[in-house]
């Protein structure tokens, strides 16, 4: 996207080399493998061959059923009409054959591993064997050693700050964001940081109350940055499998309000490190904004409970929950490895 590729162009390139790899791997590898562990689109060929030879197949689903996502953004788009892409009807026409190709990757697989409670109900609700899915929630970066009370100071003697981080964009529920900006008019007792690239019609930009910035791409450490001096992270996700966006605000500290359509919800405690409220509810969304205007000192203070949720979640315990979830689903009998 960065040499100025479409879309479409870029959409066309990583299929043609995910079927290519997953060729490849079933041809040269599968064969000679005890077990397949693949990604959803690029596993299909590989598990068709494992079933052939004993191989156990292991799938990693980070995402939602497509169907589910896909019903969502007509429905915005029927009450948005701006929010209508030029490329939609691309991605509609390859939609079924590459919805049909996951499905029986799901239906081949022994194991599933899902990021997430809400990927693993989306997928059981498709028609996927809730009892081959098993839920192995993401990671934080490592988390800062403490918050400097000097930061504190800063944070309270400002107005609120939400961040955002990420594709302002219709999945992620930017425009429910702007809807509940406009509602809160905060006035000067509030401030929106956005840092990512814009993906809504400019025109939806119009207008705004004053107190939000867009302020484009940034470096990590930047980010990080900002996340330590604001007070909440706002990720209104329409749809989410886990969004890892929250991980990381945890590890520096910041407490998130987001929606029960991410997955990363599974580690926010409502109220103590974070607020969970309904997707595509703008009043939800204006209310917690607004409880983080009238709560600043409880708000505060839920700064070391998020910092302590990224401390427990951290990519070594990620990678130690997976190797004995897989150990233990691979010792049952049903699974190839195991038959005689």
């Amino acid at each position: 996207s960065k040499l100025g590729a479409s879309p479409r162009a870029i959409d066309a390139v990583w299929d043609l080399m995910a079927h290519r790899f997953d060729a490849v791997v079933a041809k040269r590898y599968v064969p000679h493998a005890d077990v397949i562990h693949a990604f959803e689109y690029t596993a299909l060929a590989s598990f068709e061959r494992a079933g052939q030879v004993g191989v156990a197949k292991v799938l990693h689903l980070p995402s939602l059923d497509s169907k589910s996502f896909e019903a969502i953004r007509r429905r915005e788009q029927l009450a948005w009409p701006d929010l209508t892409d030029p490329n939609d009807a691309y991605f509609a026409s390859k939609f079924t054959r590459r919805y049909e190709r996951r499905l029986k990757e799901v239906e081949l697989a022994d194991i599933i591993i899902a990021n997430s409670s809400l990927t693993k109900r989306s997928h059981v609700a498709a028609g996927a064997d809730p009892g081959k899915i098993f839920v192995v929630p993401l990671a934080a970066p490592p988390a800062i050693s403490q918050i400097a009370g000097a930061t504190l100071q800063a944070v309270r003697s400002l107005p609120l700050t939400i961040v955002w981080a990420g594709t302002f964009k219709l999945g992620k529920g930017a425009h429910y964001f702007l809807e509940a900006w406009r509602h809160l008019a905060a006035g000067a007792n509030a401030r929106t940081f956005v840092f990512g690239a814009i993906d809504v019609p400019q025109q939806m930009l119009s207008d705004l109350p004053k107190g939000i910035e867009f302020r484009g791409s940034v470096a990590q450490s930047d980010l990080f940055a900002a996340f330590e001096s604001a007070d909440v992270l706002v990720f209104p996700t329409l749809s989410d499998g886990f969004g890892m966006v929250v991980t990381e605000a945890f590890s520096r500290g910041l407490p998130v309000i987001t929606t029960d359509q991410a997955g990363a919800a599974d580690l926010i405690e409502h109220g103590k490190n974070g607020l969970i409220v309904p997707a595509a509810d703008p009043v939800a969304l204006t209310d917690a904004l607004q409880w983080c205007l009238d709560n600043r000192e409880r708000l505060t203070d839920m700064r070391q409970a998020a910092l302590e949720t990224a401390r427990r979640h951290q990519w070594g315990d990620y990678r130690a929950s997976l190797r004995g979830t897989l150990d233990l689903a691979l010792q049952g009998p049903s699974h190839p490895r195991n038959e005689v």
